[in-house]
Order: C-alpha cells, then structure tokens, then sequence
C-alpha cells in the first residue's frame, strides 16, 4: 500500500505567505515557534514569499515557566506570545503577531483570511476539541493541522 502526499495548493503558491496559527506558547509551543523562523528564510531562498505566523496564548509568564521555557525572571506576570513574538520581530526583522488570548471557537472568524495551517501545542483535551471543533467547520480555510 503506497501513501501518497500532495501539498495543497495553497500551500504552493509562491505569491503570499503561508499564514500559520500557531495555538499555546509553552514547552511545546515556544520550541515550535522559535523554530519557524528558520523555515521562513529557507523559503524565501527558494523563491517563496515565506510564512506569517501568528502565537496565540492567554497565559502569563510564571517564574516556574523560567526553568523550562524561553523565559527569563523579568518576563514574569507578561503575555507568553506577546514576549516570543516581539523577540523574534526584533531579531528577525517580522511582522508576526501575538494573539494574547486564549484560542477559543470564535477565534477564526476574527481573521480576515483564515490560517493555512493550525499547529496545537495544548495541553488539555478541551482545548484540542475546541480547535477540532473551530476547524473542522465549513470555509475555516485550514488545510493543515499539526498537534503537538
């Protein structure tokens, strides 16, 4: 039995970004973050417009965040996305956006076009069923959906 993949054709266009929501910003989701950065350059060499990428999180920074993710013990009491985006608008010189909130079933209609892709990085099976149940909706616009 052969599996065959096909990129979607949104995917493929290299006239605009790639939109990417990428939905907590914990151990998972700041590693996955900080990551794609590097994926936008590499796709900008190949002739692609690369990505956008938004973070969304409604949680704050914790001193117990400190020991095992990207935060440092001034960042306590701040947004988790809101500091990793602006740290990598300013090193890479993007225009990502923070969603400091957290994702909820009405968080898609907000956008003005949809994510290409959605990548969970949460930690309850409520909040993976409320992304279930957001993109799983007709004219939700994802193609892809990575959970983490």
């Amino acid at each position: 039995m052969a599996i065959e993949h096909t990129l979607h054709d949104t995917l493929a266009n290299h006239r605009y970004p790639i939109k990417i929501l990428v939905i907590g910003a914990g151990g998972n989701g700041s590693a996955v973050f900080l990551q794609l950065p590097y994926l936008h350059q590499a796709l900008r060499v190949w002739g692609y417009s690369g990505l956008h990428v938004e973070l969304a999180d409604g949680d704050a920074v914790s001193l117990a965040n400190c020991v095992r993710q990207p935060f440092a013990a001034s960042d306590v009491g701040a947004n988790k996305a809101t500091i990793l985006v602006n740290r990598v608008n300013l090193f890479w010189g993007l225009e990502w956006r923070a969603l400091p909130r957290h994702f909820e079933s009405f968080t898609l209609k907000e956008y003005n076009e949809s994510p290409d892709v959605v990548i969970s990085c949460v930690d309850t099976r409520a909040a993976r069923s409320t992304i279930a149940s957001a993109i799983s909706k007709p004219r939700s616009g994802v193609a892809y959906w990575l959970l983490y």
